[in-house]
């Protein structure tokens, strides 16, 4: 019997036998007290046969169940195939890639990254779990439907710079119908439909339930980002239980690919944060929180996206989205958000001043700052001082000494 060929991607193993014309693929595994259980599909790659063989329940450690699994295989396609041999190879190589997990590696062995830490530049850390979120209503999934769009098609689009890839947008809120409808709509808002390539899943079990099927999906589509909207159904448990939370991050992380979850916030919360476990933040490596003008009307939205996380380098400014609406389109374009108030509201004072900076044509002082911002001029120097060489470059000294945003040329 020839030696087989084993792939492991997102807890899928697959194992062909190149002589024997025979593939095996086990899946969903957990293991207990009985042993490591998993599901297990066995086709011939004979030309001019059925493609399948049997498909079924399977305990890897039991040696009941490898007997009686061959003896069927043999009665089912009676060919000149060691059936014994290949579920009993089949169990011992896919039961040690499971129990020995990731193998150790040098860090002088890991290569180098290529291209840009971000999926979509600069909101989405590549690799890593995003999170957004915001008050219901605010157009968390419009945005994700859009950056999608953008991921999936490579298009770069208000100052928004993906590495093209396959998107998966897992759906808990809405339909398939509705997903399309907005998917056009903003295709239509760029000038030009059918051009973004999005797999699309109507989900009801949490994530944690699911992840079996859900690898499976990623791993045979090939996608490279998922959207998960939203995260209270699908962690399927009180949103305060670290457990829950525990347990979805972990199954986000066995897909290996980069997430955007979206969640909502609690009311009246003093800060904003997401609603729930503090380990919705903690096990993200970027967020950001969204806010909304209201003062719009039906046919218009600004959005402002706020950062207040990052594992991976620096906060950034506030970005600032419009949206306009038509029948037939959703267009985004780029706002300011100091010059919206409702949005500048959701700035930290830090924010607002190097905002204000920037519009100005000439270096001004902390008494200027802080009548343009209406903020104090106590808070104005302590935070210009503090931030000093950091954020902000004092120009000229004196009793009111001017400042500039570091790096800023006035010439």
């Amino acid at each position: 019997m020839s030696q087989p060929t084993i792939r492991a991607n997102a807890g899928i193993y697959e194992l062909v036998w190149e002589a024997e014309r025979v593939g095996v693929r086990i899946d969903r595994l957990h293991e207990n007290s009985a042993g490591l259980r998993g599901e297990i599909t066995v086709k011939t790659l004979l030309p001019g046969t059925s493609n399948h063989v049997h498909q079924a329940q399977f305990n890897l450690t039991s040696t009941t169940s490898r007997r009686t699994l061959a003896k069927h295989l043999e009665e089912r396609n009676p060919e000149t195939v060691d059936w014994v041999g290949i579920i009993e190879d089949a169990s011992v190589l896919v039961l040690r890639a499971y129990r020995e997990g990731e193998p150790v590696v040098a860090v002088s062995d890991i290569p180098a990254r290529v291209g840009q830490r971000h999926r979509l530049d600069p909101l989405l850390i590549e690799g890593h779990p995003n999170l957004i979120f915001g008050d219901g209503g605010t157009g968390k999934s419009m945005l994700a439907q859009y950056m999608a769009v953008l991921i999936s098609s490579g298009h770069h689009h208000n100052g928004l710079s993906p590495i093209p890839g396959r998107c998966l947008y897992l759906d808990w809120e809405t339909s398939g119908v509705e997903f399309k409808e907005r998917v056009d709509a903003i295709e239509a808002g760029m000038g030009e439909t059918g051009f973004a390539e999005i797999q699309y899943r109507f989900c009801v079990q949490p994530l944690a339930n699911d992840i079996e099927t859900i690898q499976r999906i990623v791993a045979e589509k090939e996608i490279e980002y998922v959207t998960i909207d939203s995260m209270g159904p699908a962690c399927g448990a009180d949103p305060s239980d670290p457990q829950a939370t525990i347990a979805y991050f972990t199954a986000l992380r066995s897909l290996r690919v980069t997430t955007t979850t979206l969640d909502h916030i609690p009311k009246n919360a003093v800060t904003p944060s997401p609603y729930g476990s503090v380990y919705k933040k903690n096990l993200s490596r970027s967020v950001f929180e969204i806010r909304k003008d209201q003062e719009q009307g039906e046919d218009a939205m600004r959005l402002g996206l706020y950062h207040r996380k990052s594992n991976m380098g620096k906060l950034i400014l506030p970005v600032g989205l419009a949206v306009d609406f038509t029948p037939e389109t959703i267009a985004f374009s780029t706002c300011p958000v100091p010059d919206i108030p409702a949005l500048a509201e959701g700035m930290s004072q830090k924010e607002r001043i190097r905002g204000f900076l920037l519009h100005e044509v000439r270096p001004v002082n902390a008494k200027e700052i802080a009548e343009g911002l209406g903020i104090a001029q106590n808070a104005t120097r302590t935070i210009l001082n503090r931030f000093r060489g950091k954020d902000f470059t004092r120009v000229s000294d004196g009793p009111e000494p001017t400042w500039a945003v570091l790096g800023r040329d006035y010439k």
